[in-house]
């Protein structure tokens, strides 16, 4: 006796098996894509953090920054850079990026840190002295948010119940029967609001 065909829709829902399949692994693929350049960027953000609080310790010389142009951004504004020249005229820096701004005669006091891991060629108004590691702090902490918001939509971790972290852990609020969310008491009043019950 012959064997029967198989249904029409059965390849049909072979075919679309493989697709979700195949979507699946894609999906997954470029999750670990994500997690291996967010570990490269934290890890760079982290060095980079630790090479500003070493430039703290590291001697300042104060002086002072003539602008003499001004190089353009990729996105918008320009960045000043110019001459510096140390208080006693023993050091002088030529085309120095300045991280801050200049008066109205294009000159300002800067410090500049010539044994610096980072920014040996930059100079600082007095205001944004020390700058950088709280920059590059509130940066990491930013980051990591971002990365374990994306890794608990994901399902791969569970983050406690947070506004700023986006988790849905920790203990459920109680919900009446009513649907109403809280504690017996606020479940009645709201219920009275609504005109669900009747006040006796």
């Amino acid at each position: 006796m012959p064997t029967p065909a198989p249904p029409p829709h059965a390849a049909y829902d072979r075919y679309m098996g493989r697709q979700r399949r195949w979507g699946v692994w894609w999906r997954r693929f470029g999750q670990i894509v994500f997690y291996v350049v967010a570990g490269v960027l934290t890890v760079a953000i982290a060095a980079l953090l630790v090479a500003s609080l070493i430039d703290l310790g590291q001697p300042r010389v104060w002086g002072t920054f003539t602008q003499m142009g001004c190089e353009d951004r990729p996105r918008a504004g320009c960045r000043p850079f110019g001459t510096w020249i140390s208080d006693d005229g023993a050091i002088i820096e030529q085309h120095v990026y300045l991280n801050g701004w200049t008066d109205s005669t294009g000159r300002t006091r800067a410090g500049f840190q010539p044994t610096a891991l980072l920014g040996d060629n930059v100079v600082n108004v007095p205001v944004l002295t020390g700058g950088m590691p709280v920059l590059l702090s509130i940066m990491l902490v930013w980051w990591t948010a971002v990365v374990l918001r994306r890794a608990a939509s994901w399902g791969d971790i569970v983050l406690p119940r947070s506004r700023w972290l986006g988790g849905r852990g920790g203990p459920a609020r109680r919900q009446g029967a009513l649907g109403i969310r809280g504690s017996f008491r606020r479940q009645h009043r709201r219920a009275l609001e609504r005109g669900m019950i009747k006040d006796e």
